[in-house]
């Protein structure tokens, strides 16, 4: 004899079975594999060597900069500081695209372990010419990382010409970020670009500042 179903049998939701979707293999990985060997990719220097030949087009890769700055953003997690030069380099050919944040903790990273270049570019102690890129590089670089006084520096450097003509704005913008850091005295020369009518600040921002 067969039994009646219930209401709650009738109203289970279907079951969905998903199927996966296919993917296919990464166009980098069957190079990679080759190139690998028997090697680990948690030893630093195979991803640094990916990302380089990939970078330069070498080795019997293609080059493609998306695939360097995956490999050698590996190699950097893995702690490689010869691709986290590689890398802070391969972002400094397009600041405008990446911007100096990247390159300046890339850079940080690597002195932070002993590398002498990265080093000399984050140091602000023996400056010889203000007006040259590497004096602009070591302030924007430390600015970037969070160094008042590095911010007060690149600020001084825009206000003074030494930077660029009419580069008013981005000193007051980086006065504004020292000020926003604790120092009070940042927003007085903003103000005081201000009052000399190099620069235009909104009624908020006035307020800011004079807080």
């Amino acid at each position: 004899m067969s039994r009646a179903f219930t209401s709650e049998e009738y109203e289970a939701p279907e079951v969905v079975i998903e199927v996966p979707e296919k993917r296919e293999p990464s166009a980098d990985m069957e190079l990679v594999f080759a190139y690998s060997k028997d090697r680990s990719l948690s030893d630093p220097s195979l991803p640094y060597e990916i990302g380089m030949h990939f970078l330069e087009g070498s080795g019997g890769f293609f080059q493609s900069d998306e695939f360097a700055v995956k490999w050698l953003d590996n190699a950097v997690k893995e702690g490689s500081v010869d691709a986290m030069m590689a890398l802070a380099d391969f972002y400094l050919k397009d600041t405008k695209t990446h911007g100096y944040r990247k390159p300046a903790s890339l850079l940080k990273m690597a002195a932070d372990r002993g590398n002498e270049d990265a080093r000399a570019r984050l140091d602000m102690d023996h400056i010889d010419d203000p007006t040259s890129r590497k004096t602009f590089n070591a302030y924007r670089f430390n600015a970037e990382l969070g160094d008042v006084m590095a911010m007060n520096l690149l600020a001084e450097g825009f206000e003074k010409g030494h930077f660029g003509k009419n580069k008013e704005k981005a000193a007051a913008f980086w006065y504004t970020k020292a000020f926003k850091k604790g120092d009070k005295d940042a927003a007085k020369r903003v103000l005081a670009l201000y009052y000399k009518k190099r620069i235009e600040l909104t009624e908020e921002e006035l307020r800011f500042l004079r807080s």
